[in-house]
């Protein structure tokens, strides 16, 4: 009757075990608590942003994320084929593994550094500003900031001289006293409008022109910076040179 006693106990220690190993390891995979606090990240490489349900390659894919989202980095990376996949939350309900390409984490140097190198080769004008923007956002007080301020700053005075002549070859002859409105109203602008990017129109040569936002927060935030000197003064030609 005491063998028996014992061993009912060891079966019950033995299966209380297994069933807190158990649901320790389904609060790990749903995120509800895991070793590794959870840590914010941005996605800034849509290359690299499938979510998946595995890590790896061949797992099924789940979604893509866009350029900006946040999401949140759950317990340590995953090695599969060479490559490292984080687990992240992108929701309550929704949670992946991403490649780390695709993430920086804000305020890690490291992180900042990589992502002015994929800035500087970047050649698309829009998603350079893009994650210029996001580079200043996330990394203030970090030499990428101030690098990042001014390729902005450089990159938007280019597009807006492009912005002009698109948009007075596809708007055609145009009323002067409407030039204006159809000018600031210009389509194309709408995208970078989405970016928190201005443009501010000039009356005497009726061009475009960018409001030099970077350009004054460059000043403002790293007026030391070597990127702070080299603001032009008066801060943008209206036209860039041949």
């Amino acid at each position: 009757m005491e063998r028996q006693v014992w061993r009912g106990a060891i079966l019950a220690l033995c299966w209380l075990v297994s069933w807190s190993g158990g649901l320790a390891e389904g609060k790990a995979q749903t995120g509800e608590r895991s070793s590794t606090p959870a840590r914010r990240a941005i996605v800034v490489d849509e290359r690299f942003s499938a979510l998946w349900e595995k890590p790896g390659w061949e797992g099924q894919l789940r979604r893509r994320l866009r350029r900006g989202r946040e999401v949140w980095l759950i317990g340590p990376p995953r090695v599969r084929q060479q490559e490292r996949f984080h687990r992240v939350a992108v929701s309550r309900r929704t949670r992946g593994w991403i490649h780390e390409a695709a993430l920086v984490r804000p305020g890690e140097r490291a992180d900042g550094e990589r992502l002015w190198r994929v800035i500087e080769e970047t050649e698309d004008d829009y998603v350079k500003v893009s994650l210029a923007r996001l580079c200043a956002l996330h990394f203030r007080g970090q030499p990428a900031a101030s690098h990042a301020l001014w390729l902005l700053g450089e990159t938007m005075t280019r597009v807006a001289y492009r912005l002009t002549l698109e948009a007075e070859r596809r708007l055609g002859e145009i009323d002067p006293s409407r030039r204006r409105p159809a000018m600031m109203g210009f389509v194309s602008l709408d995208r970078y409008h989405r970016l928190g990017v201005s443009f501010l129109y000039d009356e005497a040569s009726g061009t475009l022109r960018y409001d030099g936002a970077a350009f004054e927060e460059l000043r403002k935030r790293y007026p030391r910076s070597a990127e702070a000197q080299r603001i032009p003064s008066p801060p943008l030609p209206l036209l860039p040179p041949p």
